[in-house]
């Protein structure tokens, strides 16, 4: 007897998603296990994820919905964060974000910013790092107006 997977639609399943309270975006499990896994996130309009860093392993992140910048550490003496130019990312776009490589997405579009993310699952837990100071700050936006597709 085979064992039958479990499929999920990430735009159902991200308009019943929980807030994530540490850096406020709205986050789904899709799929994977202990060492894997697959995930939905939405931000609102205007809004950014704080400046935040993992130290196990990288997360690949594909755009799916929106658009916006990517921001990215610069090494720097003294762990100061020096930001490199801002990377616009659209519907479509991949990119991977290494280990201890401190990023922050701004959601600078007209629509709500979804996007898969596919890291260890201690990415979203204890294995993810703030760095106070290094936030930039929009104003807010409300998600559910901007959930369009």
């Amino acid at each position: 007897m085979s064992a039958q997977s479990k499929v999920n639609n990430l735009f159902e399943r991200i308009k019943t998603a929980r807030t994530d309270p540490a850096i406020g975006i709205r986050i789904e499990q899709l799929t994977g296990d202990d060492t894997m896994s697959q995930y939905v996130a939405a931000r609102e309009l205007h809004r950014s994820v704080p400046a935040h860093y993992s130290q196990a392993g990288s997360g690949i992140y594909p755009i799916v919905h929106g658009g916006g910048k990517l921001h990215t550490r610069v090494p720097s003496p003294h762990d100061a964060v020096t930001w490199s130019s801002p990377v616009d990312v659209r519907s479509g776009d991949c990119f991977t974000v290494q280990g201890e490589q401190v990023h922050q997405m701004e959601n600078t579009g007209s629509l709500a910013k979804i996007a898969i993310i596919v890291s260890p699952p201690a990415h979203i837990g204890h294995d993810r790092f703030i760095v106070p100071g290094a936030v930039l700050h929009q104003p807010g936006g409300s998600f559910y107006a901007a959930l369009s597709f």
